[in-house]
């Protein structure tokens, strides 16, 4: 067999075991969004009671504000901190209820978690940023809690 040919091969070769390992790791963590198959990582301390979750809608609303008025870097801080850690500590309870409603929330999450250090359109992350607000005010009514307007 020619030189070329045993390179094809091995090309070949080295190209699907990358793949398999992909496929594998894909099908292990539960494919993309970020392992959401299972809850967030918990980060520090939230409450997650009713008024908890209106001081959440009342953080996201602030980093939404902040962001309309092209304040990037206020909006970041303003996400970072309790309403950060709010969106991780609220998916247990959620996902307790309604797994599927609390893997949007996570998946979101992290789609935030990584738009806030790129370039996406201030238009596009209030428009993630508003999801997360309905998801967590689904999550609450479905915790018993009043929905927030």
């Amino acid at each position: 067999m020619p030189d070329w040919a045993w390179g094809i091969a091995i090309g070949v070769i080295f190209l699907a075991v990358v793949g398999a390992f992909f496929l594998v790791n894909g099908v292990l963590s539960g494919g993309g969004g970020g392992n959401c198959g299972k809850p967030l990582a918990p980060l520090g301390v939230s409450d997650t009671s009713a008024e908890g979750f209106a001081e959440e809608d009342a953080g996201l609303a602030k980093v939404m504000s902040l962001l309309s008025a092209g304040d990037a870097d206020g909006a970041e801080s303003a996400f970072y901190g309790p309403v950060h850690n709010f969106t991780h500590n609220a998916d247990p309870p959620i996902r307790e209820k309604d797994p599927g409603l609390a893997k949007e929330l996570c998946e979101i999450v992290i789609e935030v978690e990584e738009d806030l250090v790129s370039s996406i359109s201030p238009l596009d992350l209030s428009l993630k940023l508003e999801r997360i607000r309905d998801l967590l005010r689904e999550g609450a009514v479905l915790l018993g809690y009043p929905r927030q307007q």
